[in-house]
């Protein structure tokens, strides 16, 4: 399922960034695209355990708010929350799976799976409308 997981991801970025005739989203699908590979690689690692002691607090008190704020069914999205889950939040994750157990082959790939989510993040973020702070995501 891992690499199933990963696969996505990796044909999503790479249908948004490599080709020239890619189709236009608008910002609410490409946070849901965003959304959709952040929380399934976070299903991932809690599979394989990596939030575990003082993981496990980072993953309730600062990840999963963060996430939550923009990935929440009807949540309103602005680029700033954008902004700090590109900068913050997704680094974090790569902190904690950097420090954890798993073999270094598997933290290669969740790390190549959150780069990814960066990726689509970024994206919502240039997608974010102007006129106003932030619109509604779902």
């Amino acid at each position: 399922m891992r690499k199933f997981m990963l696969l996505a991801a990796g044909l999503v970025a790479s249908v948004l960034v490599g080709c020239a005739s890619a189709p236009q989203l608008t910002f609410g699908q490409q946070v849901s695209i965003a959304c959709g590979a952040a929380q399934g690689e976070l299903a991932i690692l809690r599979s394989d355990n990596v939030f575990t002691g003082g993981a496990a607090n980072t993953l309730t008190n600062d990840i999963e708010p963060a996430i939550g704020k923009v990935c929440a069914a009807g949540a309103t999205v602005t680029s700033p929350d954008l902004q700090a889950v590109v900068n913050s939040t997704l680094p974090l994750i790569k902190s904690v799976v950097d420090a954890s157990s798993l073999p270094q082959d598997k933290k290669n790939a969740a790390n190549a799976a959150i780069d990814t989510g960066i990726l689509a993040f970024n994206i919502a973020v240039n997608l974010a409308p102007v006129a106003t702070s932030g619109a509604a995501a779902k």
